[in-house]
Order: C-alpha cells, then structure tokens, then sequence
C-alpha cells in the first residue's frame, strides 16, 4: 500500500508538471512596425492612419498602449546623463559673456569649454541653491564653478538603457504610477538614415497604471525583439 502511495504521488506531481504552463507561455506575439512583443491573451492590435509613420494602439482589458513606428518616434525623456551631455543648461553658459549692445549669433556667441561635472554637494548651494551637479567650465582664461539643475520630469522617471542583439532599447517608467508615462523606445544601432538625420524607431508608451499593471507592461517590454531576430 505504501509502495502504491508512493507510485499515485509520483505520477501526480510528474502530471501537474507537464500540463501547468507559466503565465509567459499563454501570452500571444504581436507585430508591431518591424518588432515583435508578447502581450497577455487579451490584448489585440488597432492600427490607425498616421502621417509619415505607422501608429496604432494595442488594446487589452486592463491597459492601453499606444504606438508609432517610423523616423519620428519620440524618445522620451532625457536620462539624467543625457541632459548632463546635451540638455539645454549648456545653452546658458555664455550668456553670462554677453555685453550689452551687442548681437551675437554663432560666430561671436561667447564659447565656453565644460572641464568637468560633479555630483553637488550641500556647501554647493552657496553656488546654486538646491543645484543637482556642478560644471567646472572655463570661458577664453576665466574658470568658474556653474549649477545644474536636472528638470523635475527628469527626476521623476526611472530609466534602463541598453542595446541587445544590435538594438538599442530604452525603457522609461514613472516612480508615480498614476502619473507620467511607461514606455518603450527601440531601434536599430545601424539604422540612420543622414537624408533625414534620425533613426527609425518604434516608440510605445502606456500610462495611469496600477503597480501591478505598469509591473505587466516592463515584462512585456522585455520580450521586444527584431523579426530578423530569434526570442
């Protein structure tokens, strides 16, 4: 009998092995422009007639996400590192150069070198008051010490970047999940094109979620691949 037992067991949880799938494996594929993502059962592709690129919306039960693939998708916010590298704080560098009466433009705009940028520290706001770095930068021989401030929408997003299977994937998603957008941006790291000086790319963007729903759309995120491409 207790041989038996042991046998009746054995098939049972060697059954429930075989037949119970994880929540992955019933998620469906979805083309969307040139990637495929895997999304929950429920959810069904809507395109809709856009101008210059391919958008639509991908429309389940709970969530909604919206896209546009072509020349023009937006890459969403800057990362604190890309605003650092490119943001508009730079811009305000020369004008503390400029003299009265004078019109500048590019060639006589008053050029100033970033040496260096540092984390701010709290005897900083003697610098700039609640500054998030500092910009060691020097103008012709003068060198001095210049606040960076990192925009709020900036702060209040949490960002991953990296490049698989040569493309480069951004995902982007609120630290308030009812506010601000969760979103996905991906294209090829070889995909340029100088006649239109911008990447085709696929951008795709959800929001006013649950944490359990915007947990959901970083899964499904996570799946996207290239259709040249193997999962």
């Amino acid at each position: 009998m207790k041989r038996l037992l042991t046998i009746l067991i054995t098939i049972f949880l060697f059954g429930c092995g075989q037949t119970e799938k994880k929540p992955e494996e019933q998620w469906k594929t979805i083309e969307v422009g040139d990637y495929f993502f895997d999304f929950p059962p429920d959810f069904e592709l809507v395109t809709e007639k856009g101008i210059d690129s391919y958008v639509g919306k991908i429309n389940g039960d709970s969530m909604l996400f919206g896209f546009d693939f072509g020349y023009y998708s937006n890459d969403f916010e800057q990362i604190p590192q890309e605003y650092l590298e490119n943001g508009f704080w730079r811009n305000d560098l020369s004008y503390r150069f400029m003299k009265e009466g004078i019109t500048y433009d590019q060639t006589n705009t008053p050029k100033v070198k970033v040496i260096s940028i540092r984390p701010a520290k709290k005897q900083d706001s003697a610098i700039g008051k609640g500054c998030d770095y500092i910009a060691k930068c020097k103008h012709n021989q003068t060198e001095f010490d210049f606040p960076v401030y990192i925009p709020n929408e900036i702060k209040l997003m949490n960002y991953s970047i990296d490049t698989v299977d040569n493309q480069y994937r951004k995902i982007v998603w609120s630290k308030d999940t009812q506010k601000g957008r969760t979103g996905i941006y991906i294209r090829a790291l070889n995909g340029f094109n100088k006649s239109i000086n911008s990447h085709s790319a696929l951008s795709m963007e959800t929001s006013n979620l649950t944490r359990k729903q915007q947990e959901t759309a970083l899964e499904i995120f996570k799946t996207g691949r290239h259709k040249n491409q193997t999962k």
